[in-house]
């Protein structure tokens, strides 16, 4: 493959990618995931059910799947305390706390702040029930792994008192050239206890190779092996021309951005003037309201998408004057991976090589 069409290949797919934005951002604020909605609705109706029933075991797989598909309080407020009437104290907390710091809206409804109350009554009665394990581990090195019932748990937390749910737990210490050490604990609540794993040598581990013999005296010396360089370090010596890959890339992204922002804000501006002849003096008809919300949608993508322009022109811009050589062919071929990325009140391109 020649170094143009390495060149143009990124830019099309680019241009592609920014093209069918356009028409999956236009079409985000009608279809908002309809099936989506009326399924979490339909778990999250069987799992309330199921949590007034008392059956809070079943309850929790309806309501977590629920919450993963629609995010609704009532529904996060009740499924934390399931998993803590289950005995996750540590998940159902966790999820109490989230339902609590989400701020009100201005006109909560009364059974958005009866789940609230209820939410802080049950955090404020589980929270003395968390225990806590205290793991150390002696041996093994900085490889030392620690899972507790098979979850890892992070180095950081070793030697630190890690929130745990009461009951028994199976902790357990791996390491390259050790025998593994396993550790049954039993925790009650708010219980803290602290345990300590001691790993010793596997004697059916891998022996380190042993230094080579001396020369019995008399003997010829052997001759000095001298090291052939390899091709990877041969091809590393190789300095390239500057990979400004990423320069063409991010261009593209500009170009292709300010395109469909013009054609975007053309076809929005067509929309706002016939819309002048619907609706005299600012107020429109019920049956001019598909038509009202199209017009600002177009608006709100051709913005977007201008605002992606500009980042890509000007990162371009950035990426091209401060390319560096690349260190071998490989290098260059493997390349700059862009990312456009689109938030609430931000635009840009990232990636990395």
């Amino acid at each position: 493959m020649t170094e143009a069409s390495r060149t143009k290949h990124p830019f099309i797919v680019v241009c592609s990618i920014a093209m069918g934005l356009v028409a999956s951002v236009a079409r985000a604020e009608e279809d908002s995931s309809a099936a989506d909605t009326a399924a979490a609705r339909a778990l999250a109706v069987e799992g309330l059910k199921l949590a007034d029933a008392g059956q809070c075991g079943e309850a929790i797989d309806r309501l977590s799947r629920a919450e993963k598909l629609h995010h609704a309080p009532i529904v996060l407020g009740r499924l934390g305390e399931c998993q803590i009437a289950e005995g996750k104290i540590v998940d159902g907390t966790e999820a109490l706390r989230k339902l609590l710091r989400e701020p009100l809206p201005p006109n909560p409804t009364p059974a958005l702040v009866r789940a609230r109350e209820r939410a802080q009554a049950a955090l404020d009665q589980a929270k003395p029930k968390i225990a806590g394990l205290n793991i150390s581990v002696k041996g093994g090195g900085e490889d030392v792994v620690v899972t507790v019932d098979g979850q890892v748990v992070p180095a950081l937390l070793l030697e630190h008192d890690r929130p745990t749910d009461p009951g028994e737990h199976v902790v357990e210490a791996t390491a390259p050239g050790y025998l593994k050490a396993t550790q049954q604990v039993s925790v009650g609540p708010g219980e803290k206890q602290a345990l300590t794993l001691e790993l010793q040598p596997d004697p059916n581990a891998p022996k380190a190779a042993s230094p080579a013999a001396p020369a019995a005296p008399g003997a010829p010396a052997a001759a000095p092996q001298v090291a052939q360089p390899s091709a990877g370090a041969v091809r590393a010596t190789r300095r390239a021309a500057p990979n400004r890959t990423a320069a063409y890339v991010t261009w593209g992204v500009g170009a292709a951005g300010l395109a469909a922002g013009s054609i975007l804000g053309v076809v929005a501006m067509r929309d706002k003037k016939d819309l002048e002849n619907v609706c005299p003096n600012d107020k429109c008809p019920e049956s001019a309201r598909s038509q009202l919300d199209r017009a600002k949608t177009e608006g709100t993508v051709s913005t977007i998408l201008f605002g992606v322009a500009g980042a890509g022109l000007v990162l371009g811009t950035v990426f091209y004057v401060t390319a560096g050589p690349g260190s071998s062919a490989e290098t260059a071929q493997a390349g700059f991976r862009p990312r456009v990325f689109i938030g609430v009140g931000s635009v840009g391109v990232d990636g990395r090589f």
